[in-house]
């Protein structure tokens, strides 16, 4: 499946590595920030995450008795 330009059928397979080749360090720049503010976040509130996660896992997995 690709787009048909001037009887050219452009397939991702072709334009993939022009995209990677496009990529630098500029444009993950904000990726990287946004991932790293989320690492530190839970880092920092690590205790009361997971504590949130057992309380969610033991509502959902409450036996009836």
């Amino acid at each position: 499946m690709g787009v048909d330009h001037f009887g050219v059928t452009i397939t991702l397979n072709h334009v993939l590595p022009i995209i990677i080749l496009y990529i630098g360090p500029e444009t993950m720049l904000p990726l990287a920030s946004a991932l790293a503010a989320i690492g530190g976040f839970l880092l920092m509130f690590w205790q009361r995450f997971i504590g949130l996660l057992r309380w969610f896992w033991r509502r959902i997995v409450r036996k009836e008795s």
